[in-house]
């Protein structure tokens, strides 16, 4: 049972300043960036969410202990200020997809309980890491609070939790803020008892999937049994035993899901007509040939195909990968020719989606089978990089900085809620969940919900 309750919010106070003060989520902050954001603005959310370790630094006297004083500071200063009522907040983004698309897409901020994965409320999709848990975990111990939610989905076909949320939002004050890819984002608190009540017991017979922060997520799980362990005896109502988490509903269109395409730094021996022809015991290749002159336009086409083959609305049906090779770029569509591949290598030993993932596919019939990379050595970012771009992703190879590339689709929101049931972890950076959510729009202080 996913059980969801109001907090009261530490809000910014200086609402015309807002896109000054928010940040993004700590995971895509690049050193350089995080400079940035200090520079912008004495108390922008870095500072509590994300800060950065200077000379000299101690046990007592160090990133995670200034974000707690950053915070208790400036709740004396007024410059942050906790909510007389306990409130969902909803939260509403209005953005451009990178292929111009204007989409919005909106859901509430709640505290959800805490709950184990075994328990099959709560549901993961990717693996996680130890370096940034241990990172969110010293965070959360010196401050406990959190200025950033868990982006979680949840099924609702009918659209009744977010009319009704938006129907109680109306008239509260509004928390506006444009981030710097130009999205808008729009936070208002919704107080009325009976409507939070409602949204309650609608959400309790739900299942909740993880979308991003899974890291997070399991990092309060580790200091909910930290604070239990220290308490010695607790009765479940305390802050420590839930989360702050961003809630959507996968049955509307708002949300987005980008690709994370794969970069192979050297081809080793091979050649590309080996690789093609390693590839064509799998896929069907199709090349599109240009000169020099029209590149631009046959990359449009190539880049237009890709995108058609992985749209369900042009009736799809079989997996597709854009492959580029070569600082005099090659392009060629590799289009799965055998469904039941993967799950014959794999011994059955998975579900139809998981083995129908595009990324699935990529790793194990191409990576492993093609190229002879194992999988396991995609963590260390060493054969296989990333990158979300494709035209970046092209021009990294023809530049001479990578080998080749594979171009993805992206993974659809039913593949990630699927997968999740059947209780199996998608292959690294399957997903890349967009809009992001803002830092500091509202912060949850566990010690006083």
């Amino acid at each position: 049972m996913a059980d969801v309750i109001p907090f009261r919010g530490v809000r910014y106070s200086e609402s015309s300043r807002l896109s000054m003060l928010v940040a993004p989520p700590y995971d895509i902050i690049s050193p350089p960036y995080r400079r940035e954001l200090y520079a912008r603005d004495p108390h922008n959310v870095v500072r509590i969410d994300f800060g950065m370790p200077e000379e000299g630094d101690s046990e007592g006297n160090n990133q995670y202990t200034r974000a707690a004083k950053n915070l208790r500071r400036w709740l004396g200063d007024g410059v942050v200020k906790r909510e007389e009522n306990a409130s969902f907040y909803l939260y509403e983004i209005e953005y451009d997809t990178p292929r111009g698309e204007k989409k919005s897409m909106r859901g509430f901020v709640c505290l959800l309980r805490l709950e184990e994965w075994e328990k099959g409320v709560v549901l993961p999709h990717e693996g996680t890491l130890k370096g940034p848990k241990a990172d969110r975990f010293e965070l959360l111990k010196a401050a406990s609070a959190s200025a950033s939610q868990v982006f979680a989905l949840y099924s609702d076909p009918e659209k009744k939790i977010a009319s009704a949320l938006e129907k109680a939002a109306r008239g509260s004050r509004v928390s506006e803020a444009i981030d710097d890819d130009g999205s808008r984002h729009r936070l208002r608190a919704v107080t009325d008892a009976g409507v939070v009540d409602s949204v309650r017991r609608a959400m309790a017979d739900k299942k909740i999937f993880i979308a991003d922060g899974h890291h997070r997520y399991e990092t309060a799980l580790a200091y909910r049994d930290f604070r239990r362990a220290e308490a010695g005896t607790w009765t479940g109502s305390e802050g420590f035993n839930f989360f702050p988490v961003f809630l959507s509903n996968m049955d509307e269109d708002g949300l987005t899901i980008l690709p994370t395409h794969r970069l192979i730094l050297d081809a080793g021996e091979l050649t590309l007509d080996e690789v093609l022809e390693r590839s064509s015991r799998y896929f069907k290749v199709k090349r599109f040939p240009f000169l020099p002159e029209n590149e631009d336009e046959a990359r449009a086409e190539f880049l237009r195909s890709l995108a058609e083959a992985g749209d369900d609305s042009h009736g799809a049906g079989r997996p597709t990968f854009g492959f580029c090779w070569g600082s005099a770029p090659c392009y060629y569509l590799l289009t799965l020719k055998d469904l039941d591949a993967v799950s014959r290598l794999h011994d059955h030993r998975y579900s139809e989606t998981y083995c129908n993932l595009d990324v699935t596919i990529l790793h194990s019939l191409i990576v492993e089978n093609v190229l002879g990379i194992d999988t396991e050595k995609i963590s260390s970012s060493q054969p296989v990089q990333f990158e979300k771009d494709s035209d970046k992703a092209i021009d990294r190879v023809s530049s001479g900085e990578f080998a080749m590339c594979f171009l993805l689709n992206p993974t659809k929101v039913r593949e990630v809620k699927e997968v999740a049931l059947a209780r199996e972890i998608m292959p690294q950076k399957s997903t890349y969940f967009y809009p992001k959510l803002l830092t500091g729009l509202v912060i949850a202080d566990l010690n006083q919900i």
